[in-house]
């Protein structure tokens, strides 16, 4: 069998990149048209819409280059790892559902948990040391830096 009828029925690198790159660079179009509805403030004080703004540029740009910048393209596309991406989307869900409801270590550690499912090669030692690392630099950040209310455990503290 020739490579190259093998890699017919199979897209591109260059394809899936360009797909890829275009999807990116819409959703930071997205996200500045958005920023710009907040205001953007002058230099000197900037406004809610600011960083959102760049962060969208950012975006634009970051599709731009994974579309156009590329291999030779001639490999066949890799298979979608399923269990990768299932486990840290389902991650990120669990911790936006039990945020609120159970709190920030529950929620903390469903996350490292569940997403500890997308490799294999994670030991329970090593999912603990990253749950209490994430849940001082949470507190840290966000609950004395920034001041923003979470509860460690809902209704309680």
């Amino acid at each position: 069998m020739d490579p190259q009828d093998r890699l017919a029925p199979t897209r591109t690198l260059i394809a899936r990149n360009r797909i890829a790159g275009a999807v990116i660079a819409v959703v930071g179009v997205f996200v500045v048209v958005e920023a710009l509805g907040y205001g953007l403030g002058s230099i000197f004080r900037l406004g809610p819409g600011a960083l959102p703004f760049a962060l969208g540029i950012l975006l634009i740009l970051s599709g731009a280059l994974v579309a156009v910048v590329n291999d030779d393209g001639h490999e066949a596309a890799s298979r979608i790892a399923w269990r990768p991406l299932v486990a840290v989307l389902s991650a990120l869900l669990a911790f936006a559902l039990l945020i609120e409801s159970a709190g920030l270590l529950a929620a903390t550690a469903g996350l490292v948990i569940i997403s500890g499912l997308a490799d294999p090669d994670h030991t329970w030692r090593s999912l603990g040391a990253i749950y209490i690392f994430l849940v001082v630099a949470v507190y840290i950040v966000f609950v004395r830096l920034l001041a923003i209310p979470f509860d460690l455990i809902s209704g309680v503290l």
